[in-house]
């Protein structure tokens, strides 16, 4: 138990027969053995609250990595959703600029009442690129033509 051998507990047994004798030593051996029990008792609390603690505190460093664990993962799976929107930007930007452009277009081949206005050629005298813009007027432009019905196509 605590490293003693049979011959030092015969002498401690015979050290105690002396200094106790043998009327009270039953009774000694009674309290000697309930404290050792209340000992035992003691030190299995002890160490079953230890494990408990241990456990607890594992538990919490397995939900403090888990956690990171998890911003990690959210960190990175911001990323592509980041780059999107700013593909997203980039796209709707370039439709902006496009739209613009084929506004400034229009408007440059419409006349101040809203008419399309045609471009004469280019005189060569005047240079290359250069043209007088002037108003088109289409006859039955706005006239619409009548549909055949499927009966005069012959269907």
């Amino acid at each position: 138990m605590f490293g003693i051998g049979w011959t030092e507990f015969i002498v401690i047994a015979l050290v105690l027969m002396i200094f106790v004798g043998p009327k009270n030593l039953p009774p000694l051996l009674r309290k000697v053995g309930g404290i050792m029990a209340e000992f035992k008792s003691a030190s299995r609390e002890l160490r079953n609250q230890l494990d408990v603690e241990v456990k607890a505190l594992e538990l919490d460093q397995a939900k403090a990595a888990i956690k990171d664990f998890g911003k990690d993962v959210l960190g990175e799976a911001a990323k592509p959703y980041e780059e999107l929107k700013r593909a997203d930007r980039e796209i709707k930007a370039g439709i902006y600029e496009t739209h613009e452009e084929i506004r400034k277009d229009i408007s440059r081949h419409l006349g101040p009442d809203g008419k399309p206005v045609a471009s004469k050629p280019a005189k060569e005298s005047e240079g290359e690129g250069v043209s007088e813009e002037k108003p088109v007027e289409s006859e039955g432009a706005s006239e619409e033509k009548p549909v055949k019905d499927d009966v005069e196509m012959g269907k």
